[in-house]
């Protein structure tokens, strides 16, 4: 029993210096060594054991080896992942044209617009992501004067390049002072990439065409004058020179080149039949010396003239 208040001053425990490297195997006062080095005995918590069996130590190293292949995958799989990202990227991809024309088109413009599209939808950005169906439909929307805009990427998605095909022109069309060209389906645009054609069309109707893509004019209608135009010209009788559509319903006032008669025609008789009469009769007029002002040929297998 102790008679004074205070307890007795604790003596420092001198500790043995040791060497760097000699921490985990020298012995240390107050500390078990727990494990066991026997293959026939099994010790409590032995993964964490100061004395370990070979079979453990090996087991340890498998799983330490383990988890550096997982990391090792992980990084591959992640850079592979970046390299295909890259390759299938559509940042700026080249445009091609189908067909020459006598007109270079202006590839920036074009591929302004692609990239206007790619900006509205980041993620089309990757080549697999890409609807080539929009993109064709936004083109068009923006350059009435292409027909088709066909994207090519190669089989994992990347490589991706367009190919523009653009309308040619089948005749000239003139209405509220402005000029258009329409091709054989009947579009209407007014950039043109080939020469001029050779008819233009003089609108009275008072009708504009739809240059966003609409037709101008039914596609009956373009194929009547292409075929009639075409049939005429080949009977060696002069070539049309224009067409110009009159308020009336139906008609069709076209004039001959090197000839001063104005020739009406009715787009509901048959093209072929119509070109025919008008050949048979300039080379009526042609062998008696008429020169008529105005041919009618609306009714069927007759001419008459003023």
């Amino acid at each position: 029993m102790r008679w004074w208040p205070w307890s007795k001053k604790q003596q420092s425990q001198r500790q043995p210096s040791l060497m760097t490297g000699q921490e985990g195997y020298v012995f240390r006062r107050s500390r078990t060594l727990t494990g066991t080095t026997s293959s026939q005995v099994t010790a409590s918590a032995e993964g964490r054991g100061q004395l370990k069996t070979q079979r453990l130590k090996l087991h340890e190293l498998k799983l330490h080896r383990l988890q550096i292949l997982k990391a090792f995958s992980g990084v591959v799989l992640l850079i592979g992942v970046v390299v295909y990202l890259a390759a299938v990227y559509v940042g700026k991809p080249p445009l091609n044209f189908a067909k020459s024309s006598l007109a270079q088109p202006d590839i920036k413009s074009y591929a302004q617009t692609v990239q206007d599209y790619l900006a509205s939808r980041p993620l089309e950005r990757l080549g697999f992501a890409t609807n080539a169906a929009t993109l064709e439909d936004y083109i068009k929307t923006h350059h009435p004067e292409v027909k088709n805009a066909a994207m090519s990427r190669a089989w994992y998605g990347g490589d991706v390049y367009f190919t523009l095909t653009f309308r040619q022109p089948l005749l000239t069309w003139t209405t509220g002072g402005k000029k258009y060209y329409v091709d054989n389906q009947g579009f209407a645009f007014s950039y043109n990439h080939f020469g001029e054609p050779n008819v233009a069309v003089t609108d009275q109707s008072g009708i504009s065409p739809d240059v966003g893509g609409g037709a101008v004019a039914s596609g009956r209608f373009v194929s009547f004058l292409g075929r009639m135009v075409g049939a005429f010209n080949g009977y060696g009788k002069g070539r049309v020179e224009s067409v110009t559509l009159p308020a009336a319903t139906h008609e069709i006032d076209l004039k001959i080149q090197g000839r001063g008669s104005l020739v009406r025609t009715n787009i509901d008789r048959d093209p072929l039949e119509q070109a025919e009469d008008i050949a048979k009769s300039f080379a009526y007029f042609d062998s008696k010396g008429i020169k008529p002002d105005y041919v009618d040929v609306r009714v069927a297998h007759k001419a008459f003239y003023k």
